[in-house]
């Protein structure tokens, strides 16, 4: 198999040469015309994926899915479920999708972390769970257990993720010690932020008389730091070092996802997960929605030059996923080399943004309908309200959430030409996604989920990188260590030095 990446790949250059005669300021005409619907929309399960909005054609589609084709995607898909080592750099298979999968629930693993789980659920002794945890230890439990607010049946659940005291400080207040239990997250067990604030939280226990096997569980891939830490081996949960970081809300860094849900909705949710991953390694390119929202990735950042993508959920309960789906994307793809180690001749990764409709209407939407940078949208929507509220207006409100969405994706591709007053002239062109489903389940946000995992990986095989290392991640963490550590080696700007030596924090 030859691996190359997107500058190297023939039909590159075929489309940038057609590019040259087309135009997409506009979209009218192309939304409007005959049988855009039938070949831009996507149907998997209740989940509708409609791109009739985004700028491109039938002729520019097809030289996609052969862009896909010719950067070898489905060998590489195959590769990713046949476990071989595609974490190029730390010589490791990607393994999050076998959490997905049916044989997982008869694993020790999973027999340890439900037994946990519901015992915790079943005896009821605490009150308060703290997930002490950052980056992907803390952002896809938040997420998810927002996301399913609706379905909740266990103890409150808080998260602490900086290092910033006000932070554990305002969590501890809201708990008692005396029925708190702490989850303490990190995959190495070396993560600073989240040790220092584990201490914190150890002893506020130790003062209250509690010892921390007693309320205190560990998450990681290093059960030998986590038991030098102090933790007896029955209250660690183990955390392959094949699952990164962003990847693992599945796996026992999902522990509050379970103690919030309980097992019988997780399970709904790893199923959903798995239908996503299903479709995602099976069907067809040219009708694989994973791959399809991959090549419109690809093809808005890399030939049309727009180099962010807005993600905006009509749905207050995903009103997390922008910043998860920003974590996701930019720590997997934000990179500047190939798998080969050779530099990217053409750049990876948009930048990923978002806030909730309608709150975003009120904020940037000024700047994606009028604003010289044209941004492409995923618009997100639940097409009804939660079975699980009930008051007089929601089917009204709900409507409401429907139709600005809708008028906001036309608004955005169609737009409204005013001669006389171009501060109301709106050019078009604006392109947009909208991805729907029927309700907020465990099974539909976990597809959700899995969809948008996938799509990131499905990028970073056209691109020909390493969607599973984040070395960038990793230099400023050991940069601040020596520092700690007096190192007088350590390599600072005077401007550094002069800060540092005047900080006075106790």
């Amino acid at each position: 198999m030859i691996d190359m990446q997107l500058a190297d790949n023939p039909i590159t250059k075929i489309l940038n040469k057609k590019l040259k005669l087309k135009n997409f300021e506009n979209l009218s005409e192309l939304v409007n015309k005959r049988d855009r619907l039938k070949n831009f929309q996507f149907n998997f399960e209740d989940l509708i994926v409609d791109i009739t909005r985004q700028s491109l054609d039938e002729d520019v589609r097809n030289d996609l899915i052969e862009l896909a084709k010719f950067a070898n995607i489905k060998e590489k898909i195959q590769d990713l479920v046949n476990s071989s080592k595609i974490n190029y750099s730390e010589n490791r298979s990607v393994d999050h999708f076998q959490l997905r999968q049916k044989e997982r629930f008869n694993s020790s693993e999973w027999q340890k972390l439900s037994t946990f789980s519901n015992k915790v659920l079943n005896n009821k002794q605490f009150n308060y769970v703290v997930n002490i945890g950052i980056g992907g230890s803390d952002l896809g439990p938040l997420m998810i257990n927002e996301a399913l607010k609706d379905f909740h049946i266990g103890p409150k659940i808080y998260y602490v993720s900086n290092v910033d005291p006000v932070n554990i400080k305002d969590v501890l207040t809201e708990c008692n010690p005396l029925n708190t239990l702490f989850i303490i997250t990190s995959k190495s067990f070396s993560t600073l932020e989240t040790l220092e604030n584990a201490l914190i939280a150890k002893k506020w226990l130790l003062n209250a008389g509690k010892s921390m096997n007693e309320a205190m569980v560990a998450i990681t891939s290093s059960t030998k730091k986590a038991t030098e830490w102090g933790f007896e081996e029955f209250n660690i949960f183990s955390l392959s070092e094949n699952v990164g970081g962003r990847y693992s809300l599945w796996s026992s860094v999902g522990m509050p996802i379970l103690l919030s849900i309980g097992e019988k909705n997780f399970r709904e949710f790893l199923s959903g997960a798995h239908s996503m991953d299903d479709h995602f390694f099976n069907e067809n390119i040219e009708k694989n929605i994973p791959i399809i929202l991959a090549l419109l990735r690809i093809w808005n950042r890399n030939f049309l030059n727009r180099n962010s993508h807005c993600i905006v959920p009509y749905s207050h309960r995903l009103k997390i996923l922008p910043a998860w789906a920003q974590q996701l994307e930019m720590e997997s793809n934000g990179k500047s080399v190939d798998i080969n180690n050779k530099k990217l001749t053409m750049p990876a990764s948009p930048i990923i943004w978002g806030e909730t409709g309608t709150n975003a209407q009120h904020s940037f939407f000024q700047f994606i309908h009028q604003g010289l940078d044209i941004v492409p949208l995923d618009i997100l929507l639940p097409r009804n309200p939660s079975s699980y509220i009930n008051f007089e207006k929601i089917n009204q409100n709900h409507k409401l959430l429907v139709i600005n969405a809708i008028a906001q994706a036309e608004t955005l591709a169609m737009g409204s030409y005013n001669k006389n007053d171009l501060n109301k002239n709106f050019s078009g062109g604006r392109p947009s996604t909208i991805i729907s489903w029927e309700y907020n389940t465990p099974y539909s946000i976990g597809r959700l989920i899995a969809l948008y995992e996938n799509i990131t990986i499905a990028s970073g095989f056209i691109w020909n990188i390493n969607s599973f290392d984040q070395w960038g991640v990793e230099l400023g963490k050991n940069l601040a260590s020596k520092i700690i550590d007096h190192n007088q080696n350590t390599p600072l700007s005077p401007s550094a030095k002069d800060f540092l030596s005047k900080y006075n924090g106790k």
